[in-house]
């Protein structure tokens, strides 16, 4: 079970998972397949030591990249943003979406190609929130639009309660 799924209110659900763009992936598989090459090609010539290094190199390599992304969890739910990092330390940033004021992206011509960018998230109140490079960055901005207008409107209460209040 995710943070996230652990962390939920009774009436909260989730809206959306983010994702994080398929050049990470890319670049660590890239790193760990080059260096174990290179690595099997030292060791063949006989340079055993050094074809060890650099295996080891691309594996090292590969889990730098890779760690971050598993160690990482963000999220919409109906009432807030959850942003939690690493695996044996947690470190979480949470904002009430009724607090959200601004979300601004940063995506340079490479991020809108390959549909990966920024977002920075402003709330008052809080300290920013800047989020990591991730895919589908207009995928999370419009989740948290929706769920900022659906913590917006108020709460409309039954024809019952509304016409038997409690005093």
């Amino acid at each position: 079970m995710t943070y996230i799924e652990q962390s939920l209110a009774p009436s909260e659900v989730v809206l959306y998972r983010a994702r994080f763009p398929w050049l990470n992936y890319a670049g660590a598989w890239t790193s760990l397949i080059v260096l174990a090459l290179v690595g099997l090609a030292l060791y063949a010539s006989g340079y055993g030591w050094f074809g060890a290094a650099a295996a080891l190199t691309g594996l090292v390599l590969s889990l730098a990249i890779l760690t971050p992304i598993w160690a990482t969890e963000i999220g919409v739910t109906n009432q807030r943003l959850v942003f939690k990092r690493g695996l044996l330390w947690r470190t979480t940033q949470e904002l009430q979406l009724r607090a959200i004021e601004e979300v601004n992206l940063d995506q340079g011509l490479l991020g809108r190609l390959l549909d990966y960018g920024k977002l920075e998230l402003r709330g008052t109140g809080v300290d920013d929130i800047r989020l990591p490079s991730l895919a589908d960055p207009l995928g999370l901005r419009k989740a948290l639009q929706e769920g900022m207008a659906t913590a917006a409107r108020p709460v409309v209460a039954s024809p019952q309660e509304a016409a038997h209040p409690v005093t």
